[in-house]
């Protein structure tokens, strides 16, 4: 195993779980349910829009919509807690918000320019995730701004969210008529956990807003889809690959199933969180899943 990925296995011991947020308001007011403050200290803003940017795989620089949409959260949140840089942490929170406004495509997305090699993606995909985590920013601007055509950019967010993947949009329908939220398209589907459980977030709270139940059936599907992420010892990241999820993503797991089982009050959501916390607490499985995982980064560099 190289030095570089068992460095990175013992930096990931130290990764610690999200925390969630107390007051969880299943329509969106407030504070995110998760406080992302950490995650977004590791974005950059690009000069002069003041808009997060990321590295392609190319090396090129592009504006990401979930990394836009993480680090809005987390500056949203940084306002809400820090009276000394409310000012400046509303102010980056907005200028992403609009940036997301005024990107969004005529089909109420905002596609993806890079491919995904792990999958044998090419660009010009949407995300479920970016889908939703784009609502969530988006109801929040609306609340502090009262402008509508917020509301509208989430409504067209969500009109795509739901849209069926084989006719360009991010849900995976199965033949029962299920949806599953695709932070990736695939083929067949990868449905990607993380990514799934940040799309049902901002789904609910866009419900809750309208009235509307169109979460119910993309929450019970998810539920019922846990048990295939349990490896018994970890967490899995997605369903086409059998590897354990980093611990990172395993402690975003966590949180993530926490804050949706209080959002949804579904507690199949919330025993699982339990249980895999409790994963975290075995320095046998710790040890497991990190070494697992270096071994299959490690296949995949190999073939």
């Amino acid at each position: 195993m190289s030095l570089s990925l068992v460095t990175r296995a013992l930096r990931d011991l130290r990764t610690r779980v999200i925390p969630v947020e107390a007051d969880i308001r299943p329509e969106g007011h407030g504070r995110y349910p998760l406080d992302l403050r950490a995650v977004g200290r590791q974005f950059h803003v690009s000069r002069p829009d003041d808009v997060v940017v990321v590295a392609g795989p190319d090396g090129r620089h592009y504006h990401n919509p979930v990394s836009v949409s993480l680090y809005a959260l987390a500056r949203h949140t940084e306002a809400d807690l820090d009276a000394g840089r409310r000012a400046a942490s509303m102010a980056g929170f907005l200028t992403q918000a609009r940036h997301l406004r005024a990107s969004q495509d005529a089909h109420g997305g905002w596609r993806y320019p890079v491919p995904v090699a792990r999958y044998r993606v090419t660009p010009g995909w949407y995300s479920a995730m970016a889908q939703g985590l784009a609502i969530s920013v988006l109801l929040r601007a609306h609340d502090l701004t009262g402008e509508q055509s917020y509301l509208d950019a989430a409504a067209g967010a969500e009109d795509l969210l739901l849209t069926p993947s084989r006719a360009g949009g991010c849900a995976d329908y199965d033949e029962a008529g299920r949806p599953f939220l695709e932070e990736c398209p695939t083929d067949p589907p990868c449905h990607i956990l993380n990514g799934a459980v940040y799309a049902l977030i901002g789904l609910r709270e866009r419900q809750a807003r309208t009235g509307g139940a169109a979460h119910m059936p993309v929450a019970r599907h998810l539920a019922a889809q846990l048990g295939r992420y349990d490896l018994g010892y970890w967490s899995r990241y997605d369903l086409r690959f059998t590897a354990p999820a980093t611990l990172a993503y395993h402690s975003l797991h966590i949180s993530l199933l926490e804050a949706a089982g209080r959002l949804l009050a579904n507690e199949l959501f919330g025993r699982t969180a339990i249980r895999w916390r409790s994963y975290l607490r075995h320095p046998g499985h710790r040890l497991r899943a990190a070494t697992g995982k270096a071994l299959f980064v490690l296949g995949e560099r190999h073939d």
